[in-house]
């Protein structure tokens, strides 16, 4: 009990003298320094920030004196660091994030093996294509979690036909495939199978994706085989991935499909002034273009279902959006989780030098065709309680679903 005391004691001690050091040696200045360089950054390049101003009604004017004021009354690393976190919560963007900055990123991952990221969409050349690293992992590419996380399996009638990077069932002539990741870096399995030395980050991606685009093609057939009249895509959970997305619908209908074009940040002035509460002088996003356009392939071509749920974002967003609004699809569950576009070539990032964190910001967004950005969320068709347990999920599911005509 003597030593256990002396060890707290000790680490009491330690602590007590970090936070001496960290209040005796915090400069204010250099905090509101890289703030001011945030706010900078955003008004010029956070393709979000004008929607959030006028349709949910921040006052950024009343934000920035708040944290101002935190910032020169934090006396701390700890507190400062707090302060700007909340600034970035206060925009409720879940692509508006502190991240560890370049230098930590650059220390864990060499730049050759730079992973997408989720809502990544890769604009640049294709000719400059860096080396994807040793091997898949020092490529940045995981297993993710492929499972059905809805209880299908407590539904009546539920058999299971296919297992894998996409899971599938059926219950009747209800046919169910499961896509938890639009990312090609999380399939770390199939990456492995078509990874060799010397192969390039965007070739090993493409590579990915063409593997995957065929394993997806065969579940549908499965389905088919199995008896399948309608599919039900089950995208719960899935928070997005790259422009792989478009692909995926692709697979679901033979008709040509059309919707708003994303838009990126394309500020023509100096914008700062929003900070006071003034107008901006000129718009943060370019203006709206020719619609996007997407040719179905046809792989499966009758009635299409989606599950979502609040955690459904970014490119997942994406694909709800395309198949919805060119009613492809009818969509089950709750409202999406609003993260709607990300990062174009990366996105735009401001890097702290008072702390080892950056903010990344998203530079694209996209709208709906009634003129609502994205990150408000896609509503469903047909609501259900998402949260309810296990039976009682599948059974409103299935009640649901019964209701949709076959044709």
């Amino acid at each position: 009990m003597r030593l256990l005391r002396r060890i707290l004691l000790v680490l009491a001690g330690l602590a007590l003298a970090a936070a001496a050091f960290d209040v005796a040696t915090y400069d204010a200045r250099a905090w509101q320094t890289d703030y001011s360089r945030l706010k900078q950054d955003m008004a010029q390049g956070y393709a979000n920030l004008d929607w959030i101003a006028e349709h949910r009604h921040l006052d950024l004017a009343a934000l920035d004196r708040r944290t101002t004021a935190d910032i020169d009354g934090a006396h701390s690393r700890v507190r400062a660091f707090l302060a700007l976190r909340r600034f970035v919560e206060a925009f409720h963007d879940p692509h508006l994030k502190l991240v560890p900055g370049q230098r930590e990123l650059t220390e864990r991952h060499p730049p050759s093996a730079a992973a997408a990221t989720p809502a990544e969409v890769d604009a640049g050349p294709v000719d400059d294509d860096p080396a994807a690293g040793e091997d898949c992992a020092a490529a940045g590419y995981e297993e993710g979690d492929h499972a059905f996380r809805f209880p299908f399996a407590r539904a009546r009638g539920w058999k299971a036909v296919g297992a894998g990077d996409f899971p599938t069932g059926v219950i009747g002539d209800l046919g169910v495939l499961r896509i938890a990741q639009f990312g090609e870096d999380r399939y770390a399995a199939a990456c492995q199978q078509v990874f060799h030395p010397g192969i390039g980050r965007r070739a090993l991606k493409l590579a990915v994706r063409d593997l995957q685009q065929h394993r997806l093609v065969a579940a549908i057939r499965t389905l088919q085989a199995h008896g399948a009249r309608r599919l039900l895509v089950d995208v719960t959970g899935n928070g997005g991935g790259t422009e792989w997305v478009t692909e995926v619908v692709a697979l679901l209908t033979d008709r040509s499909l059309s919707r708003a074009q994303a838009r990126q940040v394309l500020a023509g002035c100096d914008r700062t002034v929003v900070w006071s509460g003034a107008a901006a002088p000129c718009a943060i996003l370019e203006p709206e273009g020719e619609r996007a356009t997407l040719q179905g392939a046809g792989v499966w071509t009758g009635p299409v279902l989606i599950l979502v749920d609040h955690r459904t974002g970014s490119a997942s967003e994406d694909f709800v959006a395309w198949l919805k609004q060119n009613r492809v699809a009818r969509v089950f569950g709750e409202t999406t989780a609003g993260a709607g576009c990300g990062y174009v070539n990366g996105g735009n990032r401001t890097p702290f030098h008072a702390s080892p964190f950056d903010v990344r910001m998203p530079n694209c967004a996209r709208f709906l065709d009634d003129g609502t950005n994205e990150i408000e969320g896609i509503a469903p068709d047909v609501p259900l309680a998402m949260s309810a347990g296990a039976a009682a999920q599948a059974d409103a599911l299935l009640a649901a679903v019964s209701a949709e005509p076959v044709n």
